[in-house]
């Protein structure tokens, strides 16, 4: 067995064959696994193979709570450590072909080759290299990817797998805030916060709040250290880098003000807004009403502030897009319309422009446009799959 680091993931797995001219696979899992051919007749079975899988280069984002995430829009490098397979022969290097693949194959024939990526490797007996598998830019859609790396023995017309591993990814976007504290998650990855927790330091402050509107820091629970936590410091206006309405609001109010839902907006705040003071999410459309005030200037009791047809969570955690701006990019097509025709509502097309609907429908048309959205984002309904 052989264990490599790439620095973000470690995936380790066995292989028990090699042959003069071996392909190798690479396979991307949930969890790692080795896929494993009896060796042939003659041949000294002594382990290699597509010994670990990493993800390295650009797109590297970081790894939480042992998922590797991955930037969608740039280049990520899946790096795969080989080894030659050792057996009775009179050559002393062998070539190997290293795949990544969407799915798990035993073999295949190159001619009608769909991988990923795909390319060669040659070794000396017991050579252990690394090897990069280059995965372009917006390859992946948002969302977990379960990625193969294997090895296939190119010798015969359909070549036989021999080695494989798994890992899994989760592709994101940079501008995206993929738990809806108002930082986006780049910001997350570079200030060291947590990508799938609101609030890094539990001080009752969301990060994009602490950033934003507090000027504290996110993984401080009390950032300047004289005893009190950051939202109680808020709250009294002793915070002198606090800006915005959000902390105009909270400068006042009493230390012992009841927050009922724990969503860093006391009760009485709740109350001038109009939102629930039991419901941290009023309007349920996951974003937390302090966020929504603080950070993105939504409103905190309407899911949709603009009404794209995009509600504003999914639009800050998924999409990238503006929750208050019916079309974000600018390009003529408002953002549920190019979510629902498959294109970037962040990103400016010319041809999205000369198909321009900006206004979202309405009457009947409205309930179709809404219906076929929510099949995009959602799927069909149950029973109509």
């Amino acid at each position: 067995m052989f264990k490599y680091t790439t620095g973000s993931s470690i995936l380790v797995c066995m292989s028990r064959r090699r042959s003069t001219a071996v392909a190798a696979v690479v396979v991307v899992v949930a969890a790692s696994v080795a896929v494993t051919a009896a060796p042939a007749a003659g041949r000294i079975d002594t382990g290699g193979g597509v010994v670990t899988v990493g993800v390295s280069g650009p797109g590297n984002a970081t790894v939480e709570n042992d998922t590797q995430f991955i930037w969608r829009n740039a280049r990520t490098d899946i790096v795969a450590t080989t080894q030659d397979i050792v057996f009775e022969s009179t050559s002393r290097y062998d070539t190997y072909r290293l795949r990544l693949t969407n799915d798990s194959l035993s073999s295949f024939q190159p001619v009608f080759d769909d991988a990923v990526a795909t390319t060669t490797v040659t070794m000396r007996e017991r050579e252990q290299r690394a090897v990069s598998l280059p995965v372009p830019a917006g390859e992946f859609e948002t969302g977990v990817h379960e990625l193969h790396v294997g090895m296939y023995d190119p010798e015969t017309r359909v070549e036989e797998r021999v080695n494989e591993t798994t890992i899994t990814v989760h592709a994101i976007k940079r501008n995206g805030d993929r738990d809806g504290d108002g930082l986006r998650n780049d910001e997350e990855v570079r200030a060291g916060t947590a990508l799938l927790t609101r609030d890094t330091d539990d001080d009752g402050l969301s990060d994009g709040v602490e950033v934003r509107v507090a000027g504290t820091d996110p993984t401080e629970r009390d950032t300047d250290g004289d005893g009190v936590d950051d939202a109680a410091e808020l709250r009294a206006g002793s915070l002198p880098e606090a800006t915005g309405s959000l902390a105009e609001r909270l400068q006042g109010t009493p230390a012992s003000a009841v927050d009922a839902d724990f969503d860093g907006l006391p009760n009485t705040a709740e109350a001038e807004l109009g939102t629930s003071p039991t419901e941290r999410d009023t309007d349920g459309d996951g974003l937390t009403d302090a966020v929504e005030v603080g950070v993105y200037d939504s409103d905190p009791t309407v899911a949709d502030t603009d009404g794209d047809g995009l509600t504003d969570g999914i639009e800050v955690r998924r999409f990238g897009s503006d929750p208050t701006a019916v079309d974000t990019d600018g390009d003529g097509v408002n953002d549920g319309r190019e979510v629902l025709d498959g294109t970037d509502p962040t990103q400016h097309s010319a041809l999205e422009t000369a198909h321009a609907s900006v206004i979202r429908p309405s009457g009947p048309s409205a309930d179709a446009f809404a219906t076929q959205l929510g099949r995009v984002l959602f799927g069909p309904p149950e029973g109509n799959a």
